[in-house]
């Protein structure tokens, strides 16, 4: 537990964390005893059920290719490393001919897409204990908020604020013309010219009748 979260920190956390970290901790202790490096002889035997179906490469002396696969795959665990052996030698792993031994680097790199689940759920778990303290601390505010919320005196309080900025607040003035008083409004009406109207339709029926 200390690796993914402080002792001190821990202790702090509610108990619903609380939990949730002992999940962490117990699946990342699950990853990382998956993942546990593989012996010298587990890599090797991996290699030698290789080496029994494909020729070995060429220019290529034995100790060299064993040398070259057990730096490759030091950090693998065994089972990755049987599995990605299986996938070689079904014929699953793409732009390998079958015919000859993969290079310790072609190997190695298909072992480790194997793996590469099981590490980004490392990763992320570890992230999402990182982030527990911070949830928990914004719970907390969040809660304290809740309370004070509910509290009477504070709801008054806020009614009252609420009374006293309507009471200031100005009054809104009905005027015919936007920023105009009705009195400026008026003085503008009398200012414009009147509209004559001739209606034209008599004026043409008397055209056409003469």
């Amino acid at each position: 537990m200390r690796d993914l979260l402080p002792a001190d920190k821990f202790a702090k956390l509610p108990e619903r964390y609380q939990h949730r970290a002992r999940e962490i901790a117990a699946r990342v202790s699950e990853i990382d005893s998956l993942c546990r490096s593989a012996s010298v002889s587990e890599i090797g035997d991996s290699i030698k059920r290789m080496r029994r179906q494909f020729r070995p490469q060429p220019d290529t002396e034995d100790r060299e290719m064993t040398a070259g696969f057990r730096d490759a795959c030091s950090d693998l665990p065994a089972w990755a490393l049987s599995e990605a052996a299986n996938d070689f030698l079904a014929g699953r792993v793409e732009n390998h001919t079958g015919q000859f031994m993969p290079t310790c680097a072609e190997f190695a790199k298909h072992a480790r897409s194997v793996v590469l689940p099981f590490m980004a759920e490392r990763s992320s778990l570890r992230v999402e204990a990182s982030k527990l303290v911070e949830r928990a601390e914004d719970d907390h505010r969040r809660h304290l908020i809740d309370i004070e919320r509910q509290d009477p005196a504070v709801r008054q309080r806020v009614a009252e604020l609420a009374e006293d900025f309507a009471a200031g607040a100005p009054k809104r003035q009905s005027v015919t013309h936007l920023g105009l008083s009705e009195q400026q409004q008026s003085r503008l009406d009398a200012l414009k010219k009147p509209r004559s109207f001739t209606s034209k339709i008599g004026h043409e029926a008397q055209k056409k009748a003469g």
